[in-house]
């Protein structure tokens, strides 16, 4: 649908942002909000509920504040340097398109984690790795942050539609159709005994973590520049976008080799032999250029979640009734030829003479100049944009000026950009196996990634695991 359906960009601007007080209501989730969630979650809430009020009061404190995601830059370098290390000292992950949605999934939630409680996530991998499946299968320790990555992967991924976001898809549970079923006795309704035990489950999780941050001894150890907002889902947008693009970027590595090259040379135009960090890319706009039209050629949430209108609303002489359900089509806008000369076409160029931050470009008044659409509109876009945004620009460089990127041994040719993804999933959403492979380029580089990340451990404030909190244990 998101492929072939229409997306206007006035219309969103219209109905969206300059309505955004009338058209920022959420659906009622009776599994996925209200049961598994309790009610706790900022994504699902209604946007008239005290709760959502003061959750996103909080996020917009922290999230959308440019000093505060710019104090969040070294942790981005750090675990970055991570992922280069891991791939460099680990051939065989850099040939398994698995292991290599694994490592960015670690570096991506391990970055936010370490932010927001202090605690950083360190291996995915254990002794016996299920390379078919993509996830662990011991019962060590670490199964816990395992885990957590899964849940975090599974939320973009809606494969597993049993987890909170999968129960937002429509029809996925027939009581959210038919909502009298929700009055049947609890020994009649199976979906919500199921979705009790979940939120108990995650609940006790996150409460380990939540009184271990209390705990002013471990706040002063391994708190100094963590911050913790009110809600764990806000951090995890920006974590969830930068996998899925990272992931896309990996596969336009491969096609676009002209883009490669050009970039790979203006990165070492400037940084010569030492890793590229964020404060390199004012210095090198062809990398501003590749993450604009990577947040444009694959917007990482095609349709976003459903808006409900809470009146109705006059557009161009047409009426939106109240309580008519909207999506902003991402993809279909981004894809326009109106908009976009030859959208299908992965052309990072089209941008070289727009030189806004995506703050700058989403507050524009004039939609035809805003960039793209990858982060929602009105209300309820993703407070961790400046995040994500700084995160992708850091892996990106590091990527290109570190690895060769090449096909997967086995992937069969070609490769449709368009059929990438799952046949049951939404554009934006990548398969869990990439097929492509990373190599270091030379042993020069691996030398200087080696060295750089054993310096910035040693600079590194103490920072304890996830896995070692006590928690009760999780079962898939």
């Amino acid at each position: 649908m998101s492929r072939r359906g229409k997306g206007n960009a006035d219309r969103s601007q219209e109905i969206m942002d300059r309505s955004s007080a009338i058209s920022s209501e959420r659906p009622r989730w009776i599994v996925g909000n209200e049961l598994i969630c309790n009610w706790l979650n900022v994504l699902l809430l209604h946007g008239s509920d005290p709760r959502w009020k003061n959750q996103r009061r909080v996020i917009n404190s922290y999230l959308t504040s440019v000093p505060r995601a710019d104090a969040g830059v070294p942790i981005l370098q750090y675990e970055t340097a991570r992922f280069l290390y891991d791939i460099a000292n680990n051939p065989e992950a850099g040939q398994d398109g698995v292991r290599i949605l694994w490592l960015i999934a670690r570096y991506t939630h391990s970055a936010f984690a370490t932010q927001t409680f202090g605690m950083d996530v360190r291996a995915l991998f254990t002794s016996s790795f299920t390379s078919s499946l993509g996830r662990p299968t011991d019962n060590s320790s670490d199964r816990y942050l395992t885990l957590m990555i899964l849940l975090l992967n599974i939320y973009m991924r809606q494969v597993w539609p049993r987890y909170w976001v999968g129960c937002t898809i429509p029809g996925m549970h027939m009581v959210d159709i038919f909502t009298w079923l929700n009055y049947l006795p609890l020994c009649l309704k199976p979906w919500e005994r199921d979705a009790r035990k979940r939120f108990k489950r995650d609940l006790e999780w996150c409460m380990a973590r939540l009184e271990s941050i209390k705990d002013p001894a471990f706040a002063g150890q391994y708190m100094a520049d963590a911050f913790l907002p009110s809600v764990i889902q806000a951090s995890d947008r920006g974590g969830f976008t930068t996998e899925e693009e990272a992931a896309y970027l990996s596969l336009q590595l491969i096609i676009g080799a002209a883009d490669t090259q050009k970039a790979r040379a203006e990165i070492g135009a400037v940084v010569g032999d030492r890793l590229p960090d964020f404060a390199d890319q004012e210095h090198i706009p062809y990398i501003r250029c590749i993450v604009k039209e990577l947040w444009r050629w694959r917007p990482p949430v095609s349709l976003g979640h459903p808006h409900v209108t809470t009146k109705a609303i006059i557009y161009k002489g047409q009426q939106i009734p109240k309580d008519a359900r909207l999506h902003l089509n991402a993809w279909a806008i981004s894809h326009d030829p109106k908009r976009h000369e030859n959208p299908d076409r992965f052309w990072a160029e089209r941008y070289a003479d727009d030189h806004t931050t995506t703050m700058q470009s989403i507050n524009s008044s004039d939609v035809t100049k805003r960039d793209h659409f990858a982060f929602g509109a009105g209300r309820r876009i993703c407070p961790g944009y400046h995040v994500a945004e700084r995160s992708l620009a850091i892996a990106m460089m590091r990527i290109l000026w570190a690895f060769e990127v090449k096909w997967a041994e086995g992937t069969k040719h070609p490769v449709d950009q368009l059929t990438y993804t799952r046949r049951s999933e939404m554009p934006g959403n990548p398969s869990s196996r990439l097929p492509v492979a990373l190599r270091v380029l030379n042993q020069k580089k691996a030398k200087i990634i080696n060295n750089t990340f054993q310096a910035l451990q040693q600079e590194r404030l103490p920072i304890v695991c996830q896995s070692v909190l006590k928690a009760t244990p999780l079962t898939l």
